[in-house]
């Protein structure tokens, strides 16, 4: 479970939301530049490091913003070489799926800027972007059994870059008004009705879990920079 992911509100007051991420274990994760998508996602790393003490994870930063995520050593993709880890991913994937390794832990692959890698894959390497896609297909339809956590982050998608759109069970947008454009819509939240979504500043969005209605949400402060970054660190680490 990944407690305090945000608060959603319940008769005015503001509610905790837990997320079981062994059921839950696909996340789309959507927001345009200042939206704080980055400042999510550092903070979900952080509760993921707290409240999965044994996962071992893959972070692949295709953008390499190394200020919002400092954190080194071999689990830690950026640029160019995300793909290489990207990779090394699928491996373990194989492995697990042909009985070689032991579910142990949950085996994370956390890749922010998912939409801009394909999009330099396409442009570079057409028959690559095409592998890359065939194999996130593979682990999005069989890794949940196996372990395998999955996390997209991006400013935007295209459905043609979610192989398995429908595996994918947690939806979060953490922009209001980027929900009033349809395409984003119906591609985030297909039951969702422009009349419906409800503008607010940053720090508020919309989410949904597989099976349940779509909820506003209000993001959660980090109180603590460096600690968080330690504990980013931390899980980073845990298996180097």
């Amino acid at each position: 479970m990944i407690k305090n992911v945000f608060d959603v509100n319940v008769r005015g007051q503001p509610s905790p939301v837990t997320v079981d991420i062994n059921r839950f274990f696909a996340w789309i994760i959507a927001g345009p530049s200042g939206s704080g998508k980055s400042t999510f996602l550092r903070r979900l790393l952080g509760l993921i490091s707290f409240y999965d003490t044994d996962a071992e994870a893959y972070f692949l930063d295709f953008k390499s913003d190394e200020e919002m995520f400092p954190m080194t050593g071999d689990h830690v993709a950026r640029g160019f070489y995300c793909l290489e880890l990207f990779e090394t991913v699928c491996q373990r994937f194989e492995t697990r799926l042909n009985k070689q390794e032991e579910n142990s832990h949950n085996l994370y692959l956390i890749f922010d800027e998912w939409q801009a890698f394909l999009a330099y894959l396409e442009q570079t390497d057409k028959k690559k972007h095409k592998d890359v896609l065939s194999k996130m297909l593979m682990m999005n339809s069989m890794g949940r059994s196996l372990g395998l956590r999955i996390i997209l982050s991006s400013q935007r998608f295209l459905m043609s870059d979610l192989p398995g759109r429908y595996n994918f069970n947690c939806i979060i947008s953490l922009s209001t008004s980027f929900l009033m454009s349809t395409n984003n819509r119906q591609l985030l939240f297909s039951d969702m009705e422009k009349d419906e979504v409800v503008v607010k500043p940053r720090g508020y969005g919309y989410f949904q879990l597989e099976g349940e209605s779509v909820k506003m949400f209000r993001t959660i402060q980090v109180k603590d920079e460096e600690r968080l970054n330690q504990r980013m660190q931390e899980l980073f680490s845990r298996y180097s």
